[in-house]
C-alpha cells in the first residue's frame, strides 16, 4: 500500500544550490543544445546521532565529436569532471556531507551539465552524491524507540535543442534487522522522485513512490515542458518525515542517494558512442559491506 500524497499548503524554499566549489552555468541561449539537472537534499532532525556514517561523490563526463573524445572521472566526499570537446562540454559535479554530531544533518548537491553546437557532436554528465548512516535501535523491555528525520528534496532540469535529455532520481531506504551488517539486512522503507525532461519528445515525466512510514506534506512539481518544445524546464520540491516505531533491538543503516543525468547530441551524430559510454557510467546501485542494491525503486507511479 501506497503512502497518500498530501500536499501542503506552505513551501520552503530550496532552490538555492548547495554546491560550493565554482561551477561555470552555462545558458541555454548560449548553446545550440544544452541539458542541465540539478538535485538537493537536505536531511535533518534525527532522533538520534548515527553510531557511524559514510558520504561518497561520483562524477563521469565524455564528449564526442568527429576530432576525438574526452573523457574525465572522479570520486570522493566531493568529486567534479569535465570534459571539453571542439563542438561540446560535459561538466559533472557532487558534493556529500554527514555531520553526525548532535543535532545530526546531512546533505548533498549534485549538477551535471552538458552542452554543444555546429553539426556533429555528443556530450553526457552524469553525477551521484550519497549519505549513509548506522543507528542502533535498543528500547527498553515493554516498551518502544522511535526512529526519525526530516527531509527537503529538490530539483531543477532544463534542455534545449533538437536532441538533449536531463534527468534526475533521489531515493532514501531504510534497511534494518538483528545484524550490524548491511548486507544481512532487509528493505524496511523507502522514499523515491525522479524526473526526465526529453526535448521534442513525449517521455517528460515526474514520478514519486513511498512506504506507508514516509509522509510527504508537500510536493510541488512545475515547469514549461511537452511535445513540440525546444525549451523545456521542470521543477520538483518534496518535503517530508519519516518515523517507525521499534519494540525490540535493531541495527538500522539509512541510506539517501541521488543521480543526475545530461546527455546532448547533434542531428548527425559522430560515431556510436555506447562502447565509450560503457567505460564511463555508473547506475544507481550501491555497494554495502558486500551487497550491492538498486537506488532506483522501478514501481513508481507516473504523476506528471
Amino acid at each position: 500500500m501506497k503512502k497518500e500524497l498530501r500536499l501542503a499548503q506552505s513551501v520552503l524554499f530550496f532552490a538555492a544550490p548547495l554546491v560550493t566549489s565554482s561551477v561555470l552555468l552555462v545558458s541555454p541561449s548560449l548553446a545550440a543544445t544544452f541539458a542541465s539537472a540539478e538535485a538537493n537534499v537536505f536531511l535533518e532532525n534525527f532522533s538520534q546521532s548515527p553510531d557511524s556514517s559514510t558520504v561518497s561523490a561520483k562524477t563521469n563526463t565524455v564528449t564526442m565529436t568527429p576530432v576525438g573524445s574526452v573523457l574525465d572521472a572522479d570520486e570522493g566526499e566531493n568529486a567534479s569532471s569535465v570534459s571539453a570537446g571542439d563542438s561540446a562540454t560535459a561538466i559533472a559535479q557532487a558534493d556529500s556531507l554527514f555531520f553526525t554530531n548532535s543535532p545530526a544533518f546531512a546533505t548533498n548537491t549534485n549538477l551535471s551539465e552538458a552542452f554543444g553546437d555546429q553539426d556533429n557532436f555528443f556530450g553526457f554528465a552524469q553525477s551521484e552524491a550519497s549519505v549513509i548512516g548506522e543507528f542502533l535501535l535498543n528500547p527498553a523491555p515493554n516498551s518502544t524507540e522511535s526512529f526519525s528525520f526530516d527531509f527537503t528534496a529538490f530539483f531543477n532540469l532544463a534542455t534545449s535543442g533538437e536532441k538533449s535529455t536531463a534527468a534526475a532520481d533521489i531515493s532514501l531506504v531504510v534497511l534494518g534487522g538483528t545484524d550490524p551488517n548491511p548486507a544481512n539486512q532487509t528493505v524496511f522503507d523507502f522514499f523515491s522522485v525522479s524526473g526526465e525532461l526529453n526535448t521534442l519528445g513525449e517521455d517528460d515525466l515526474f514520478s514519486v513512490d513511498a512506504s506507508d512510514n514516509f509522509t510527504l506534506n508537500t510536493f510541488l512539481p512545475s515547469g514549461d515542458f511537452g511535445v513540440d518544445i525546444e525549451e523545456e524546464s521542470a521543477d520538483l520540491l518534496a518535503m517530508g518525515s519519516y518515523q517507525r516505531q521499534f519494540d525490540r533491538p535493531t541495527y538500522l543503516t539509512f541510506v539517501e542517494t541521488k543521480e543526475t543525468k545530461a546527455t546532448v547530441q547533434a542531428s548527425t551524430q559522430v560515431p556510436e558512442p555506447a562502447s565509450t559510454l560503457a567505460l564511463v557510467i555508473f547506475g544507481g546501485w550501491l555497494s554495502l559491506a558486500g551487497r550491492s542494491i538498486s537506488m532506483g525503486c522501478r514501481s513508481r507511479r507516473r504523476i506528471l
